[in-house]
């Protein structure tokens, strides 16, 4: 119900992609990422509040975009990565104003 009408709001909007349940392979570098944040983080901990989950989670977000050097990105850091690409590409208006 909430994404058939998520899809709707955003028709004409913005492009969005469904991804049928049952076929993570349509979006393997996010699936990617979910199981590195499931193996190296969420598995290892137990939290006692919410709190002490978003501390662990913001440390692992942060190692995971300026000190973990991905090879589908060349050995380079997520924040270098999107550095570089910032600085060489100049976005036109997308007219969703």
């Amino acid at each position: 119900m909430v994404s058939a009408a998520l899809q709707r709001f955003c028709a004409d909007r913005v492009g969005i992609s469904y991804i049928p349940p049952g076929t993570p392979w349509n979006n393997g570098f996010v699936e990617s990422f979910n199981l590195r944040l499931r193996t190296e983080c969420l598995n290892r901990n137990h939290w006692t509040s919410l709190l002490e989950a978003r501390v662990v989670i913001g440390d692992f977000k942060a190692d995971h975009n300026h000190r973990h050097r991905h090879s589908a990105l060349g050995y380079k850091t997520s924040a270098e990565y999107s550095a570089a690409c910032i600085h060489a590409h100049h976005p036109e208006a997308c007219g969703t104003n």
